[in-house]
């Protein structure tokens, strides 16, 4: 994972906890009432010190568990714990509730701030099962992924596993401004309602006219409208799904080579190949390429113009905005990557 997408993965368990002086000054002003009320009422009533600390407690909470007997001295006494007491209480509880307001908006800021600072990263909209398993694969790449959810126990569960996740609304401007849409190279609406998914294409398309969108549909009649919408590719997790299990029945030894019929254990994965500008492979042809990586296999390429060969010319030089397809195991297609970039 990226350093700084590292950073904002940090959970607030892991995160070192600082002590607050307005806090801690109301906890020091509470215990403070609480012990010279005992010791009040145990000097002016001569009551035992549990007696007068049990006391001043109903006093400070207005619990009144009856007459206790009180001398005029000690009533007068009560008037004041109950003056300083309750106002003691109001400012520590209020104290605390305000730093801990502060405290989570302060961590969304953060990462507000540090996420929009990325470029070129994916995000999910949508942190259920589905939205979860798209960002574990994207980790599994190296790529950097923001997740947006408008669920807060959906997106505190995201952070305590690690994730960058945003609470927000996907639908919005505003939600998918949060998580960068404008410098993003990709959005998938993971979520379960295909009317929220195809709300979130039309807003993702009108943001940003170059983002690639990818859409979750639940419904076979959904396809469509999705693509209508503005997503570049639709997936239906009910037929894929299906599509594996009749795979992995008809064809079991080719099921067991593609991880998408077989889960992230296959050995055999597919990969796409930017040639981006001042890539190492601009000028090359794939038969230099593939002397040195000689266990991949170049399965098509796609020019700049939108051509697309099967299995493509071996002695071709690549040039700026050519994209590769691939295929082979994924530390060996992690290898050509990282020589891409050198």
């Amino acid at each position: 994972m990226p350093p700084d997408i590292q950073e904002m993965a940090i959970s607030p368990a892991q995160r070192p906890v600082r002590s607050d002086p307005l806090v801690l000054r109301g906890v020091v002003l509470l215990t403070g009432v609480l012990a010279s009320g005992t010791l009040g009422y145990a000097w002016i009533e001569g009551w035992a010190l549990w007696d007068a600390f049990f006391f001043t407690l109903v006093t400070l909470t207005t619990v009144g568990y009856g007459d206790y007997g009180l001398t005029a001295a000690g009533e007068r006494f009560t008037a004041l714990v109950m003056i300083g007491g309750i106002g003691t209480v109001s400012y520590t509880g209020g104290m605390l509730i305000q730093r801990l307001v502060v405290r989570a908006s302060q961590q969304e800021r953060k990462m507000i701030d540090q996420t929009a600072k990325l470029r070129n990263h994916f995000i999910v909209c949508g942190l259920g099962r589905t939205g979860l398993r798209v960002i574990d694969r994207l980790e599994e790449r190296g790529e950097a992924a923001v997740a947006i959810d408008p669920d807060p126990e959906r997106v505190a569960h995201a952070r305590s596993m690690g994730l960058v996740a945003l609470s927000g609304d996907a639908t919005s401007d505003l939600g998918l401004s949060l998580v960068g849409i404008k410098h993003a190279s990709a959005i998938a609406a993971t979520t379960s309602s295909d009317a929220v998914n195809a709300l979130i294409c039309l807003s993702a398309r009108a943001v940003n006219p170059e983002i690639r969108v990818v859409a979750r549909a639940e419904d076979k009649d959904s396809v469509c409208k999705l693509e209508r919408a503005g997503a570049d590719a639709v997936i239906s997790p009910s037929t894929y799904g299906g599509d594996g299990i009749a795979e992995s029945m008809a064809q079991a030894e080719m099921s067991t080579l593609l991880p998408g019929l077989h889960g992230s254990d296959g050995s055999l994965h597919f990969a796409e190949l930017a040639v981006r500008p001042g890539s190492t492979h601009i000028g090359r042809t794939l038969a230099e390429i593939g002397r040195e990586h000689r266990d991949l296999v170049f399965v098509a390429w796609k020019d700049p113009s939108g051509e697309c060969r099967v299995r493509p010319d071996p002695h071709r030089p690549l040039a700026e905005g050519d994209m590769l397809v691939i295929a082979g195991s994924a530390s060996q297609l992690s290898t050509l990557r990282l020589a891409s970039a050198a």
